[in-house]
């Protein structure tokens, strides 16, 4: 298995985002109409049943994390710009098999219409539009699904032509499935039940306020968070609830393989091997790459595990062979395109474009996100890269300079930096890629201990080594940061204790975290991190309203300014910032406005960043 990391060349914008918290009744508010589009689209599947019935063999074609990169290019060697694989290229590689007289199944597994700025323009609806037209029949449900809040969650599951299922997503207030957790498709004169497998991270790892009420009170859940014998519980009963009924039954898992679901216990891996019943696990969420691997479920039966990746650098390709035999492929591109479907990708690109693509700057220097030395090591979640720098600049900037307030310390979390920008000219797009998550910044006085609490949240996997991907351990809370540095002892085995949610609780032992100190901007000196002494820290609501990334510690700060502006627009106000040389400013360190502070760390030119989180 391999982590695909290297993200396509792709454009980027910002777009509108609903704010604040949904109104309570809203909130609580299943999406009830996806029964329905099971009901409609189960009927619509068994009454266009493939004409070649005798022919028993059946595909299933699968994606997982598709993050809204519906308009990927690759770049040759002389800087010609070509599509890259697109759901265009799916939706007629679909259509070409079943013209061949082969029963197929389109299905994705979750992640769909958050993670670049095709997403972010609006809200994921083009996404669903172009997901319609390519012909999804089923889909799982991803954590970065519910980003934009729960009311366009339920807008977009109703805007859905194909049901959205999960059988451990449930309602607090009624102790019931909000979604329908299986789904049976009739194709090849066999019935095929699809099981949807939400990751119990799922509140901590999106917004957990979507998932509260007014009052802040959680009002869904998802089962395996608190105890993850739950998640195996749910997952079998659904698998039983279908298994007389179906020929074979496919978990599509949104649960992966990564180190931290391992050491939960909520990895899909171990959902297998605590549960019966099921045939072939489609997994997503770790963009992991599994063509198909063997896993012994609970009664010792081998059952394929799969996944694509991540971004559409592959699709899967799933044959149920007349034998009952289950195969697996990756593919990772496709001559034939679907007129319909190329024609909505073009019309987002051309809406993109439109709004956002001229050129602001100039940018001197890579801002990295993968190691420049080994590009299938994504180090951004792991250690100083000169692209947090640059973002954690960039708020610290925008509330110092921009707004005209005293801001101490930014923060940003390395899991919210999503894309790396080569030199050369740049535009909004090309900065709304790093930062598609359409936060927005805000500031809070914060207490020097929570401050170090944050840190070593961040810190809690640095020193270790994650042999499956041959790279450092990742962790989306690992903390870039603007106005301080630190050092992190990776000798030092971490302490941090959290509750079942993943929240921070306290740290039983001795910091990883230690020389924590704070820029004066008076002075020009770094001066020791005060646990008693209040600061104010910038970031992302996130991180310092939402609490996401299990950041707890910041529930009780006070909040001084609310809604300061996109995440996104402080990078293109920041980059405006910059000396110009001719009629672009230039980004590279010299010409930085925060370059005039004294003795302020600032390296953009050094991939891994100025210097200000030292691992000894």
């Amino acid at each position: 298995m391999r982590k695909i990391l290297a993200l396509l060349l792709v454009v980027a914008m910002v777009g509108t985002m609903a704010g604040g918290c949904a109104k309570k009744e809203e909130a609580q508010t299943p999406a009830e109409t996806q029964t329905e589009i099971a009901q409609e689209t189960e009927a619509q599947a068994e009454s266009t049943e493939a004409d070649t019935e005798d022919n028993e063999e059946i595909t299933i074609v699968y994606t997982n994390d598709i993050h809204s990169y519906v308009y990927n290019t690759v770049t040759d060697k002389d800087n010609n710009v070509t599509p890259a694989f697109r759901l265009s290229n799916i939706a007629a590689m679909v259509n070409d098999m079943r013209a061949d007289g082969k029963n197929v199944i389109l299905v994705d597994d979750g992640d769909q219409v958050q993670g670049s700025a095709y997403g972010a323009y609006d809200n994921g609806k083009s996404i669903i539009d172009i997901m319609n037209a390519t012909g999804y029949q089923v889909s799982s449900v991803g954590n970065h699904d519910f980003d934009y809040d729960m009311n366009t969650f339920n807008a977009l599951c109703e805007q859905s032509d194909f049901p959205h299922i999960a059988c451990n997503f449930r309602s607090i207030l009624t102790d019931e499935l909000v979604l329908p957790s299986t789904y049976i498709i009739e194709a090849g004169g066999k019935k095929i039940a699809f099981v949807g497998i939400c990751t119990p991270d799922t509140i901590n790892s999106s917004r957990p306020r979507f998932f509260e009420d007014e009052d802040g009170n959680l009002i869904y859940s998802f089962d395996g968070s608190a105890n993850t014998e739950d998640l195996y519980k749910s997952v079998q009963t659904a698998v039983d609830s279908v298994r007389d009924e179906a020929d074979y039954v496919i978990a599509l898992g949104h649960t992966g393989v990564d180190l931290k679901e391992k050491s939960m216990k909520i990895d899909s891996v171990s959902v297998i091997e605590n549960t019966t019943g099921i045939d072939a696990y489609i997994d997503g969420h770790s963009h992991t790459t599994i063509i198909g691997e063997k896993v012994a479920n609970k009664d010792g039966k081998e059952i394929t595990l799969t996944q694509t990746g991540a971004y559409l650098a592959a699709c899967g390709v799933m044959t149920i062979g007349t034998d009952g035999t289950i195969s697996t492929e990756l593919i990772s591109g496709y001559d034939g395109v679907d007129s319909k479907v190329a024609e909505l990708e073009e019309k987002l690109n051309t809406a993109l474009m439109t709004d956002l693509g001229a050129k602001i700057a100039e940018l001197n220097t890579t801002l990295y996100v993968n190691n420049p030395e080994n590009e299938n090591q994504r180090l951004i979640r792991a250690k100083e890269m000169n692209n947090g720098d640059f973002v954690a600049d960039a708020i610290y900037w925008y509330f110092n300079d921009y707004m005209d307030q005293e801001c101490d310390i930014a923060i940003q979390n390395g899991g919210g930096v999503r894309a790396q920008i080569k030199n050369g000219d740049i535009s909004a797009l090309d900065l709304k890629n790093i930062c598609p998550f359409e936060n927005q910044v805000c500031m809070a006085k914060v207490k020097g201990q929570d401050i170090l609490d944050c840190l070593e949240m961040g810190a809690s996997m640095i020193g270790i080594w994650d042999d499956e991907w041959n790279a450092p351990a990742e962790n989306g809370g690992f903390m870039h940061v603007a106005g301080l540095q630190y050092k992190i002892d990776t000798d030092l085995k971490s302490s941090v204790k959290c509750d079942d949610a993943g929240n921070f609780v306290s740290v039983d032992g001795d910091y990883k975290v230690s020389d924590v100190k704070v820029y004066n901007r008076e002075t020009g000196e770094y001066e020791p991190l005060d646990l008693n002494e209040t600061y104010t820290v910038a970031g992302i609501n996130y991180l310092l309203k939402d609490c996401g990334n299990g950041l707890s510690m910041f529930k009780n700060s006070e909040l001084v300014i609310d809604f300061a502006g996109q995440d996104s627009q402080t990078l293109v106000e920041y980059s405006k910032a910059f000396k110009k040389e001719g009629e672009y400013p230039v980004i590279k360190t010299e010409n930085s406005p925060l370059a005039e502070l004294p003795n302020y760390m600032i390296n953009y030119e050094n991939p891994y960043g100025a210097g200000r989180i030292v691992e000894k």
